[in-house]
């Protein structure tokens, strides 16, 4: 009986659908599903044991199976009536005619957001930037699809028989659902509450923008794409002439990317109506040569087996001959690249290059040093109240001197610096590498000849004057010392003892240096109280080539050292300032500020932006700053900002935290601090104090802070701040902290872990700190 009752509202199914009642046949499918189970439990208490089970769960599977099959047989299954979705993964592929679509160069306006592609149709109709919701028309004349925007969203309309692109701004369309032959709908923004949208397409078509696609080879395009047809180069004396015809190729829709030929044009070139085997870019480096009679032009043979873009030279009455590579690299030697170029004489072709910039990963320290290929900010001191002054960083420009007659070989060709003083370029010429892949290099200054050899790394200073340079080592990657040639007293200034990596800047007479002070254990995490647990050996020791190979367990520590030229000598400068008064919330690096009779003094050191990394970030406040007193106490994470009590006693702080909304209603907060120098306690303020404290004042009556509006200061701020008052009879009844000694230092009980860190810290060399007064 089971079995009729399915098979009988399977056939009631099939004549509801056959007459057109949908939506009866939907509620006999809901009943026959209830049958297929009913099915199953009779076939179940008919089989003894485990059999009946197992023939009660394959009925009920195969049951549900057939009346599934079935409904989507009849048309009764429901559809979706929502078109594709606009983070993509359903771009329609075929054309209504059933001819291929290609659809590639998927990308999304944010981090996980809708998605846009670029639509390649089969007449060669090209939509570049569109989304994935895309439908036809039901005619399938036009195509349709929204253009994804972080603010208003677009929409674009094709007109596949006039080859015409509507472009309409301001559309609330972002998923389009179906396109009927004059009425497009869709839904709004599916983040929000994804309510439908409808248009009329003769509406739609009045109030947009009209574009006639136009034919570039097997390609529509909209007009923007028709690059320069031809261009020439005349010598100065406009005898000769280099004339380029562009050279595109016979089709473009088979390419990985069809409008590259475009982007980047090809021209085929002739140099006095004598046509060449070479092609070139419009914008490519070319040089006449001084008597006009000669050039040089980065381009490549048309041949199928060009190596690529090389320099080639042309002279009149002999034709053309490419070049060898301008410098045969070491992958040991600084990373520098070439491109244009710069003169032509009779013997050699100067090519310009840089070295590149070795930016330490924290900014001034780091375990890698970054290699920076443009121009960039970099520190160039501090105002009074510790902000740091950017200036702007230019790479070190020179020159590649090579000869015309080179066979390619490392040292046929030699560098040239940027001009000193007069106009002279100093020369480095190869001499030979050392068993590390540094090369060793003879430096000329006019008719100045440098004693010994020295490494490619220079910089000239920004005076002109002075030429830091690195003395060449046989055995080491790395060198022992700086050196600077005064090219006015020609003498050279040596700096002390150290293991040099790479030569940073030079400005205003500071030459500064990517030093290796010591290695970091992989699996230890570096502090301001512990930047490396192994240090660097001394100059000379028999293990000091070893100590700079790459190694899997630890990894090398760069700092910044700082050379001034003073008295016509090499001073290494302290990494810290000393200043005379309070420093602000963004006052970058070290610093040691005295307290009013100088018998004690702060010394903060480690603060840097929650960021921590290398960026110079000026207007970002500081936080992580560790603080020890000449006196002995010791703490953590504390921001720049701090003030001394007129009497010497009392050290107002801050600590700057993140994260902190909940607590004082923004991300970042500031916490007010007091430590006592001579009872060893330590006050912190309940209340959060303003954003970014500056310290005006602390006296036997009061504490005087001055906040602003943000917690970061912008280049054109003109907010003066506000002043905040603390009676110090009121601070001084807050509940105090009492801080641990341990070895001659005042510790906060939860950080009494650091007390050994402490006391391996190396101390400022000035009076405040000798080792023994702690």
């Amino acid at each position: 009986m089971a079995l009729l009752a399915v098979v009988f509202l399977g056939l009631l199914m099939g004549l509801a659908a056959r007459l057109g009642f949908l939506a009866m046949g939907r509620g006999i499918a809901r009943v026959t599903v209830g049958a297929v189970f009913g099915l199953g439990f009779s076939l179940g208490r008919a089989l003894p044991e485990w059999w009946g089970i197992l023939v009660a769960i394959v009925g009920i599977v195969v049951g549900l199976a057939c009346v599934s099959s079935w409904e989507r047989r009849l048309g009764l299954a429901p559809v979706s009536s929502k078109g594709p979705s606009a983070w993509g993964g359903n771009e329609p592929m075929l054309t209504p005619e059933g001819e291929p679509i290609r659809v590639f160069n998927h990308g999304e306006i944010a981090m996980g957001g809708p998605t846009y592609c670029d639509y390649l149709f089969p007449d060669g109709v090209l939509l570049q930037g569109i989304g994935s919701s895309a439908v036809f028309s039901s005619d399938g004349r036009y195509f349709a699809a929204p253009v994804p925007s972080r603010q208003a969203w677009g929409l674009v309309v094709l007109d596949r028989q006039q080859r015409q692109l509507y472009r309409c701004a301001d559309s609330e369309l972002w998923e389009l659902d179906a396109f009927d032959l004059d009425l497009l709908s869709g839904r709004h923004s599916p983040l929000v509450d994804n309510s439908a949208r409808k248009t009329r397409l003769d509406e739609l078509l009045q109030t947009a923008s009209v574009t006639h696609l136009v034919p570039v080879a097997d390609l529509w395009l909209e007009a923007d794409w028709h690059p320069e047809l031809t261009f020439e180069r005349r010598s100065a004396d406009g005898q000769q002439c280099l004339q380029g015809n562009i050279s595109l190729p016979s089709t473009f829709r088979d390419l990985p990317q069809p409008l590259d030929p475009l982007h980047s044009p090809r021209y085929t070139i002739s140099i006095n109506g004598q046509p060449s085997d070479l092609l070139m870019a419009a914008d490519a480096p070319l040089i006449w040569s001084t008597d006009q009679r000669a050039l040089v032009c980065l381009a490549q043979e048309q041949s199928g087996d060009a190596e690529g873009d090389q320099y080639w030279l042309w002279q009149l009455d002999i034709g053309w001959r490419v070049l060898p590579s301008p410098w045969v690299r070491s992958v040991a030697e600084p990373s520098f690249y070439w491109h244009q170029l710069l003169s032509l004489d009779a013997d050699h072709v100067r090519i310009g290059a840089y070295l590149d910039y070795p930016r330490p990963g924290s900014g001034r320290y780091g375990y890698r040093l970054d290699s920076i290929h443009g121009d960039t900010e970099t520190q160039a001191g501090h105002d009074a109240q510790g902000r740091v002054q950017v200036a702007e960083f230019k790479l070190t420009r020179m020159a590649i001197a090579l000869p015309l007659d080179s066979r390619g070989a490392r040292g046929d060709a030699f560098i040239e610096t940027q001009p000193m003083l007069d106009g002279a370029c100093a020369q480095l010429s190869w001499l030979g590498d050392n068993r590390e892949g540094l090369g060793g290099y003879r430096c000329q200054i006019g008719d100045w000849h440098l004693p010994g050899s020295w490494l490619l790394d220079h910089r000239v200073s920004d005076c002109g004057r002075y030429l830091a340079l690195l003395p060449f080592e046989n055995s080491t990657t790395v060198t022992t010392h700086g050196v600077i040639a005064d090219t006015k007293d020609r003498r050279l200034l040596e700096g002390p003892a150290m293991w040099v990596e790479r030569i940073l800047d030079f400005r205003d007479g500071r030459l500064s240096l990517a030093v290796v002070a010591g290695r970091l254990d992989q699996d230890l995490e570096g502090s301001a109280l512990q930047r490396f647990n192994v240090q660097a050996p001394q100059n000379g020791s028999a293990n000091a080539t070893s100590f700079f190979h790459p190694d899997e367990r630890s990894r090398l520590f760069y700092d910044t050292v700082e050379l001034q030229v003073v008295d016509s000598q090499l001073q290494r400068m302290p990494p810290w300032r000393l200043v005379d008064r309070p420093q602000a919330a963004n006052a970058e690096g070290d610093f040691i500020q005295p307290a009013p009779d100088h018998r004690d003094a702060a010394w903060l050191f480690g603060s840097e932006t929650e960021y921590a990394d290398s960026w110079v970030r000026a207007q970002t406040p500081r936080l992580g700053g560790h603080l020890l007193t000449a006196s002995g106490c010791a703490l953590v994470d504390l921001a720049p900002s701090m003030i001394w009590s007129t009497d010497s006693r009392y050290l107002a702080l801050t600590c700057m935290a993140t994260d902190v909304t909940e607590q004082c209603g923004n991300y970042r907060g500031w916490q007010l601090l007091l430590l006592d120098i001579q009872e060893h306690t330590l006050r912190v303020h309940p209340q959060w104090l303003g954003k970014r404290p500056l310290f005006e004042s602390f006296d036997d009556e009061q504490l005087h802070v001055r906040c602003f509006e943000r917690d970061w200061e912008a280049p054109d701020d003109d907010d003066p701040g506000s002043v905040q008052s603390f009676p110090r009879a009121l601070l001084l009844q807050l509940p105090t902290e009492q801080l641990v000694c341990q070895d001659g230092l005042w510790l906060r009980p939860s950080q009494m872990h650091l007390a050994h860190a402490w006391r391996t810290l190396a101390l400022p060399a000035i009076g405040y700190f000798p080792r023994e007064s702690l």
